[in-house]
Order: C-alpha cells, then sequence, then structure tokens
C-alpha cells in the first residue's frame, strides 16, 4: 500500500507543477520537454498502437500529435458547454487495431440544461466519425463534471463523474452523478457490476477526475474536495472497491460514519486540485 501511495502522491505533484516550472525542478530526477505549444487547456491524453498521440482541448477539439508533431487543424470539433466542463475524456479502445474505437466523454447545453455523455467514435483514414453515444443523461454543470475515462486491466471502461454542484446527486442510486463508472466498450453492464443492470460502479464522490491501477491491479482515483459550505480542501486519494460508498457530502478528511468509505489519504487544509493520476 506505501509503494500505491507514492506513486500516486508524485504522479498528482508532477502534474499539477505547469510546464515551465517543471522544468527547473532537477531534484526530482525529471526531463521535461515541450513536444506542443499555444494549446486551448490540453485536458486528457491518449496514444494510437503506432505512437500518434490522441489529445482533447476543453473547447471542443480533439487534437493530434503525429511523428512528433502537432498537426495544424482539429480532427474534430464540437460544440460543448460548461465552464470547467467542455471537451474532457479520451481513451483508445484496447482493440484498436481491430475496431478504430475512440471514446469522448463531454459537456454540451440543451436547451437550459447542461448535460455530459459518453461517445464512441471510429478513427479512419484521419477523420473521427460518431459511431454509437453509450451514456447520456449524465449530470453537468459549470462546474463538477468529472470526465475522466479509461480502460481498466479487465478491459472494462471506467468513467468518472461529478454531482454537478448538487451534493445530493452523488448518494442517488438513481442518478449517474458523483459516480464512478464501468461498463462495456459497447455500452452494456457488465455482469460483475455491483448494483444489477446498472453501470455505477462506486457513488459518494464530489467530483473524482483521475483513475489509474496499481501494479497489483488496485483501482485508484483523485478526487477534488469542498471549497465552500462543507469546508475547504480535504482532496483525496481513494482506493476504489466496487459497490463502496466514499461518503460525499456526509463525510470528509478523517471524519467517519457507518458504512461510508474514507480516503487512504486528504490534503486536509491544503489543496492539490487532482485533475489526474498515473502510475
Amino acid at each position: 500500500m506505501n509503494n500505491l501511495l507514492y506513486g500516486a502522491i508524485f504522479a498528482i505533484f508532477l502534474f499539477s507543477i505547469p510546464v515551465a516550472l517543471a522544468q527547473e525542478y532537477h531534484d526530482l530526477g525529471v526531463k521535461v520537454d515541450v513536444i506542443a505549444d499555444n494549446l486551448t487547456i490540453p485536458w486528457s491524453i491518449d496514444w494510437l498502437p503506432d505512437g500518434t498521440i490522441i489529445f482533447t482541448e476543453r473547447n471542443g477539439h480533439i487534437r493530434i500529435i503525429e511523428n512528433g508533431k502537432l498537426l495544424e487543424k482539429p480532427i474534430l470539433s464540437l460544440g460543448v458547454g460548461g465552464v470547467e466542463g467542455g471537451m474532457l475524456g479520451i481513451a483508445v479502445d484496447p482493440k484498436f487495431e481491430e475496431n478504430n474505437f475512440i471514446y469522448l466523454y463531454y459537456t454540451y447545453n440543451e436547451f437550459l440544461s447542461t448535460i455530459n455523455k459518453l461517445v464512441r467514435f471510429q478513427f479512419i483514414d484521419g477523420e473521427l466519425t460518431e459511431d454509437k453515444i453509450l451514456l447520456d443523461g449524465i449530470p453537468g454543470g459549470p462546474f463538477h463534471d468529472g470526465g475522466r475515462i479509461q480502460f481498466g486491466p479487465d478491459d472494462k471502461l471506467y468513467i468518472t463523474t461529478g454531482e454537478a454542484g448538487d451534493p445530493k446527486l452523488a448518494q442517488d442510486l438513481n442518478s449517474l452523478g458523483g459516480k464512478i463508472l464501468r461498463i462495456n466498450s459497447d455500452g452494456t453492464i457488465p455482469n460483475d457490476n455491483p448494483w444489477e443492470n446498472s453501470p455505477i460502479y462506486s457513488i459518494g464522490h464530489r467530483n473524482p477526475q483521475g483513475i489509474d491501477w496499481d501494479e497489483s491491479g488496485n483501482l485508484v482515483a483523485t478526487e477534488h474536495g469542498p471549497s465552500g459550505w462543507r469546508g475547504v480542501a480535504h482532496d483525496e486519494i481513494n482506493v476504489i472497491i466496487p459497490g463502496t460508498n466514499y461518503g460525499w457530502p456526509d463525510i470528509i478528511g478523517d471524519e467517519t460514519s457507518e458504512g461510508l468509505q474514507n480516503p487512504i489519504l486528504h490534503t486536509g487544509d491544503d489543496t492539490w486540485a487532482p485533475s489526474g493520476a498515473e502510475f
């Protein structure tokens, strides 16, 4: 568990340092190279099997870095909504060489509502074409839209969602807000999910935005702590156990309540604003 914890802390610390500053942190033993600049809020990144980098910009663009060079034009631009929402998560299918599937999570406006959805696209001959909407109606708002998506070692797709500024949604099993979700790559529900016929994998989250797996297969998530009525800071690192309730908004930090899970680490009254995690 210590190795898991230190690895998560290091990754969160490193990726919260702006590039210009990171170049000065020689004592970390990390060399930072700039491979693209003048971007607009780059948010999520993945790699195609041939090493091509594909990433999102929060303003609605999908961009490509090919052979070390940023392509001038986005391969896709969509209208997006939200303030801290927008074009968020991206994930390349583990079987991309067979199916050419790429998955996007983004925020959009519909009438007076802000919503998040997960869509599967196909990437062929340099173009992204919508294939299937996998999840829609995920609560959205100006803030707390979650948005990280990643395939696990089990080839299931994991999705983090925020409670969109409505804390009670995190405890509502009829809402996809404030959760970590788990689905098959075609949008169907895995038979071993903790709640029958539901994509919900864990509940009680405020705004989780980092997920990865350690070498033992433990799913670790980072989560933004509160900044208002419930206190401040208390960002979290959680080990995610299926069917577990991580407490928001009923507990934060070291507070306890029966049936609610505490984080393995929290930041107290300081904040990391942990938007991602990587082992």
